[in-house]
């Protein structure tokens, strides 16, 4: 069975040490402890923790020091402090490394556990943020590329254009048939296509800050939109009437 979540208790103390482990286990929580600010320091270095729940006054006095240096290397992990001496400088530090709770002993277990389940879902709303947010990059990094290339279509285009329109005034070959002309994109395919790309873009750019999917239905309803009028087009015989619209 999967656990609900992988957490690193540190404390000294054996007796708090095994009993929370214990029934934070029952929880269905997998717990990996240990017993001083090194053991803690080796544990974060090698192991995947969901959650972090460390006393502070441990062999090594170092706890506040190491939260710290584990804010620097990631902002998602909730880190839960308890201590049976509690101080304003501790607590102000806690609240500026963004410290889940600060908790005094003797703990409450289903107030810890409450806590716990927080900050669990607090680490996968985090999770779910940061993979978006870096889909939303590759995918703007694509269509950045996209664009670059529509930048410098315009001068293929035209050469489309003028082929097609020498073709039209030159007399036609005995053996062609305006059948088998090949044929090429029109000027309006070129400007939806442009649109289109344009206000990806612009979507995109704004799930890098808000993840919406209220936006992403909305930019695939366009895009389906434009690619269905695109593909007609394309079907025609006859170069569209409709005039594209000037950026």
């Amino acid at each position: 069975m999967t656990p609900a979540g992988t957490i690193l208790l540190a404390d000294d103390e054996d007796t708090f040490l095994e009993a929370t482990k214990d029934l934070l286990e029952e929880e269905g929580y997998a717990c990996h402890g240990v017993k001083n600010a090194t053991e803690l320091s080796d544990a974060l270095s090698v192991g995947q923790f969901d959650l972090l729940i460390t006393d502070l006054n441990m062999p090594g006095n170092r706890i506040m020091e190491r939260v710290s240096e584990l804010r620097e290397q990631s902002k998602i992990m909730p880190v839960i402090v308890v201590t049976g001496y509690p101080s304003v400088p501790t607590a102000v530090e806690s609240v500026r490394l963004n410290v889940l709770e600060y908790m005094i002993k003797p703990v409450n277990f289903p107030t810890l556990l409450n806590a716990v389940q927080r900050g669990l879902l607090q680490k996968k709303a985090m999770n779910t943020l940061s993979h978006a947010r870096q889909e939303a990059e590759e995918h703007i990094a694509k269509l950045s590329q996209i664009e670059d290339t529509l930048n410098a279509f315009p001068g293929l285009v035209n050469e489309h254009v003028s082929h097609t329109v020498l073709t039209q005034l030159s007399p036609a070959s005995p053996t062609q048939s305006p059948s088998d002309e090949p044929s090429t994109p029109s000027m309006t395919d070129y400007f939806r296509l442009r649109e289109s790309v344009f206000h990806t873009i612009q979507v995109l750019q704004k799930t890098k800050s808000a993840f919406r999917s209220k936006d992403l239905a909305g930019l695939r309803k366009y895009l389906e939109e434009v690619l269905g009028d695109t593909t007609e087009t394309l079907k025609s015989q006859e170069a569209p009437t409709d005039t594209p619209s000037k950026e």
